[in-house]
């Protein structure tokens, strides 16, 4: 019996063609928040990228955070980088991601940046900043319109806007006035309505908050790595008929005063309906800033309340409370 060999290379293909192709990897950029201001710290996120047939843990990653050709990192492990942007404009993000075969993938995600806005009271001449999220602009800080009393007087409904000014501040101070809901609203019971706010501007509804809130949802802080930041948490209470909303680990790093949205929530406390103030939460042991919303709840009205523990832990809730306790005011308006 004869025996043929076929030469090794026609064995060649039938080996290699055992291996299968290798699959580039999937490069994806999360920009939070996705749109800000020349102050706005801006984090970009590589963490959803992924590796089809290989260990996501060994990409590599490397970034061009304004898109002018330069690498600001070269490839290693950082799928995490903060950026603040010096100069208004829209720029493009770019990032590479690269296997572990040296397969590379790239992502581009552009970031609008705007320049800083303010807003100055026509019956006052006060100056507030003013920061764009979604679909409205708010206040960067707290409402300061109105005649101080002291807490020991009650507000009245007398053609006069009232508030409460402790602890008591510069006329520019982020601590602003604290108001009772119908001085607030004054006197006057329409959801979203104008209240004491500015010609064009609004008392934010529940809604108004909720979409303020959604934008950070799920979204995880990286520059201030030192602060564990937990869930919100929703007390309830048998006034409430609202659903709940989630809001994951980053709200209050966000929208607090040294946060990165301009939003600037202060602890500035609140005065009780026995004419007491107030810093500290009735349920959890934080220092407290508590904003008033539009929206009642029975004979009670939702409030949005942030609070910041000692060891840097801070939670965001709602909750209808007693329309005589003196809160925050922010003030609210769509974008043109």
């Amino acid at each position: 019996m004869r025996f043929r060999f076929l030469p090794a290379f026609f064995l060649l293909p039938l080996v290699f063609s055992c291996e299968p192709d290798n699959q580039a990897p999937v490069a994806v950029i999360r920009c939070i928040p996705e749109e800000g201001n020349i102050h706005t710290l801006f984090d970009l996120d590589a963490g959803q990228s992924s590796d089809p047939d290989g260990l996501d843990h060994l990409l590599e990653y490397r970034w061009d955070t304004d898109g002018n050709g330069t690498w600001e990192t070269g490839f290693g492990a950082q799928k995490l980088i903060a950026v603040r942007y010096p100069a208004p404009g829209t720029y493009e993000i770019r990032l590479e991601v690269k296997d572990s075969y040296g397969a590379v993938s790239q992502a581009v995600l552009p970031v609008f940046v705007d320049s800083l806005h303010y807003l100055t009271d026509s019956r006052d001449g006060q100056v507030y900043p003013i920061m764009k999220s979604g679909a409205n602009w708010w206040m960067g800080r707290n409402l300061d319109y109105g005649t101080a009393i002291p807490l020991e007087q009650d507000m009245k409904n007398d053609q006069i806007v009232e508030k409460y000014a402790h602890p008591a501040g510069e006329a520019d101070s982020l601590a602003g006035g604290l108001y009772t809901w119908v001085e607030m609203m004054a006197y006057t019971y329409q959801e979203g309505g104008r209240g004491i706010c500015p010609p064009g501007w609004h008392v934010p509804s529940d809604g108004d908050w909720k979409a303020l809130m959604a934008r950070f949802t799920d979204v995880a802080i990286h520059q201030y790595p030192g602060y564990q930041i937990s869930g919100e948490k929703f007390i309830p209470d048998r006034f409430v008929a609202h659903d709940n909303y989630q809001a994951s680990r980053a709200i209050w790093m966000l929208l607090r005063e040294t946060g990165n949205t301009g939003f600037d929530a202060v602890l500035a406390g609140y005065r009780d309906p026995e004419g007491n103030y107030g810093d500290r939460d009735y349920h959890f042991p934080g220092h407290t800033a508590t904003f008033w919303t539009s929206t009642i709840s029975s004979d009670y009205a939702i409030r949005v309340r942030f609070y910041v523990t000692e060891d840097h832990q801070g939670e965001v809730f709602r909750l209808a409370d007693n329309r005589r306790f003196a809160f925050s005011v922010r003030c609210v308006k769509p974008v043109d």
